[in-house]
């Protein structure tokens, strides 16, 4: 900055030590000093800058202070005075002055802006017409904020409601930076990604714009939400030499009306989303579901004998049963799931990117469970179940209120059959749900009616050839469709909850076959492998039939081998856990199947648990040709050797798979190549040919 000609007025003693420090600074070319409030005879032609005491001296000299600043109107003028008396400074600013200074209360750096600040102030005024001076006066009185800059982005002006509602101290004069920090957050909360739509950008730049809403945000400082309109500032020459900004705070407007609008689009007893709001984002799903080709499904919901309870336990428990029926669903519901209340006792649901058709009904089934369990209100416990419609998308219809309407018919096809259950508006979908019902209750009848069977897969020892176990695989004899293998029921056993019953079918029935074998042949090292479900494993009488089973036969415990999915150990739940201590503590074995398909940690082998795994199939298949594959099962048979943990190989088809396995070190090999599960009889005739001394492979497949 270089050096200014400046001209002090006011009382020498007032001022002296700030003006003799002043007379040394690099911005001070010259000082001259006047007692009275006018220019002296003997002044320098050439004044840059005005300073004047602002204090009780104007009074007396019988002018007011707007009057003494416009008299020095060709000069930029500065106000002086102390920190106590800031507001004199301040009001000067206010009558006219381009800045103020609290000289007790002042560094030499902001004491350089200032002057600066001043210059640049006064040097935009006086380009503009005296139309554009009258109105900035006026904005300066006004209630909504306003802010000018030049042209360089300079702050020059920012009027007292401004400061008040950004919290701006009334010495605060920000840097050329501030314009790319001031609102540069719109008002979704993102930051602006082009500078050029920042507001003090756009009027500077001549833009003008109307109701810009943006976010002025400081640390240790609430966001403020402000509505800003701006324009470019022009001389009177109509060249462009800066910009306004006008705003006001809308934050509370805007909470105001953000609580107005949820009112108007939730529901206000569940504070779920209401018809319109659904409908509206519903929507909104289709259209992802559209753009990314993933499914889509509406589920209708409506609570049977619902107003038996209005009528029998009062309207004041049938809204606390649907507040208690939202919970649920909040709670059910994946996030990014979509849930609401259609009316009454009636939800709609909307599920996205769920997989397999079959998946909705898996949802609906879990909805039809936890809905249907007993709700505790106050001293009532109340009892209801719901009937579910199910309509996908876009199967079902290809806009919003159609798809709703469709999940409706199909809930009211559910309710004419009784409630309690869910149906699909598609035929196709119903027809596999009537199918699966069909197997479902056949289920609930397949062991009072003895139509579970078990087939056993021999394993052999790859050192020796040697049959030294089997693996029991549950197949269902069903009276009209024939053999069922595992993948056409088991899914329906787990989500039935009919799993721990038939569970304890097959190790009873596996226990006994097996103690059978060992003293027919007198083979008492023949093992048995069984396979168990994550569900059975979350409770405790797997570990009670394990143990009526062991002490029933008297087989040694070693010889039974549980297998659970690799990825149930790694979660670690405490339920499970337990269990997993109770089975090792009775002595059985437990491996770990389809290893190598799931994810699994080192420490989820090493825990003390686990004592052999086996390889998944997939694995196997290939391994002619895929190297990747041939390494991982490498790999894993040198950690599990390292382990002390036994390894199985299961889906062995070909002698060069047999080969590659004993030449990795594998313990223990199954597959088609070995035998496929056969009925126990079958398996009676393998061990006489074992005991005989004829080896499997070199029999053949039976």
């Amino acid at each position: 900055m270089a050096g200014h000609s400046i001209l002090y007025l006011g009382r020498g003693e007032f001022a002296a030590d700030y003006l003799s420090e002043l007379e040394t600074l690099p911005y001070c070319a010259m000082l001259t000093r006047s007692a009275s409030l006018k220019v002296p005879d003997d002044a320098p032609s050439v004044v840059d800058m005005v300073l004047f005491e602002a204090g009780p001296a104007i009074a007396q000299s019988g002018q007011s202070i707007a009057e003494l600043i416009g008299s020095f109107d060709r000069h930029p003028v500065i106000a002086l005075t102390t920190k106590e008396r800031e507001h004199r400074g301040i009001a000067a600013v206010r009558a006219g002055a381009q800045a103020y200074i609290c000289i007790d209360d002042v560094t030499v750096e902001s004491q350089e802006t200032i002057f600066e600040h001043a210059v640049q102030r006064h040097r935009l005024q006086h380009r503009l017409s005296d139309t554009d001076v009258t109105v900035l006066s006026i904005l300066r009185n006004i209630n909504d904020g306003v802010i000018v800059v030049d042209k360089q982005g300079h702050v020059l002006d920012i009027n007292p409601a401004a400061r008040s509602i950004l919290g701006l101290g009334p010495r605060m004069q920000p840097d050329t930076s501030w314009e790319q920090t001031f609102c540069c957050i719109d008002g979704n909360g993102d930051n602006y990604r082009n500078s050029a739509l920042l507001p003090l950008v756009r009027a500077r730049n001549g833009e003008k714009f109307a109701n810009q809403v943006a976010i002025y945000r400081v640390p240790e400082q609430v966001d403020t939400l402000l509505s800003i309109n701006g324009q470019g500032l022009y001389d009177g020459k109509r060249e462009l030499i800066g910009g306004v900004i006008t705003f006001r705070d809308i934050t509370d407007q805007t909470r105001r009306n953000n609580e107005l609008q949820k009112l108007a689009q939730y529901d206000e007893l569940t504070n779920l989303p209401n018809r319109s709001l659904f409908i509206e984002q519903l929507a909104r799903a289709m259209g992802r579901s559209q753009r990314k080709g993933a499914p889509l499904a509406v589920l209708f919901i409506d609570l049977d004998r619902f107003k038996s309870v209005n009528d029998t336990l009062g309207h004041d428990i049938g809204d606390a049963l649907l507040k208690k029926v939202a919970g649920r669903l909040r709670k059910n519901l994946r996030i990014g799931d979509l849930s609401g209340r259609w009316g009454g006792d009636e939800f709609v649901v909307c599920l996205e990117d769920f997989g397999d058709s079959n998946n909705a009904a898996a949802a609906a089934q879990k909805l039809l469970l936890v809905l249907s369990e007993k709700y505790e209100i106050g001293s009532s416990e109340v009892y209801t179940t719901p009937s579910i419609g199910i309509a996908m998308y876009p199967e079902s219809g290809e806009a919003a209120e159609r798809l709703v309407k469709a999940a409706d018919l199909a809930m009211y096809e559910a309710k004419k059959r009784g409630g309690g259950r869910f149906q699909y508006y598609s035929e196709a979908l119903n027809a596999q749900l009537a199918q699966r019902e069909e197997l479902e209750v056949g289920l609930r009848h397949a062991l009072v009616r003895d139509e579970f069977v078990l087939h056993y897969q021999p394993r052999i020892d790859l050192a020796t050839g040697r049959l030294i176990g089997l693996e029991a695989l549950l197949r269902w004899q069903h009276p009209r469709f024939g053999l069922l293998p595992p993948s056409r029921f088991l899914p329906i056993l787990e989500s039935s909850g009919l799993i721990h019953s038939a569970g304890e079918w097959v190790i009873n029935t596996a226990c006994r076959q097996l103690a059978a074998w060992q003293r027919q042949f007198e083979l008492p090292d023949l093992s048995l492998a069984i396979n168990v479900s994550q569900q059975q494993l979350m409770h405790q009488r797997l570990v009670s039939t394990v143990h009526e089973a062991l002490q029933n036969t008297a087989i040694d415990p070693g010889c039974i081998e549980l297998e659970i999915g690799n990825g149930d150990i790694v979660r670690k739940r405490t339920t499970e856990l337990a269990t997993l201590k109770g089975l090792r503590d009775l002595g059985v074995r437990i491996s770990l199947d389809h290893f190598g398909t799931r994810e699994v940690s080192f420490e989820s082998l090493d825990n003390g648990y686990i004592d052999s795994f086996v390889l998944d199939r997939s694995l196997i298949a290939d391994i002619e040709e895929n190297d990747s594959h041939q390494r991982i099962i490498r790999a894993a048979i040198a950690m599990a050797q390292g382990l002390d943990i036994e390894v199985a190989a299961e889906g062995v088809e070909t002698l060069t798979q047999l080969d590659f396995l004993r030449s990795c070190n594998c313990d223990l090999a199954q597959g088609f190549l070995i035998s496929k599960p056969i009925q126990p009889e079958k398996v009676s005739a393998m061990l006489r040919s074992e005991i005989a001394g004829t080896r499997l492979l070199a029999r053949g497949m039976p």
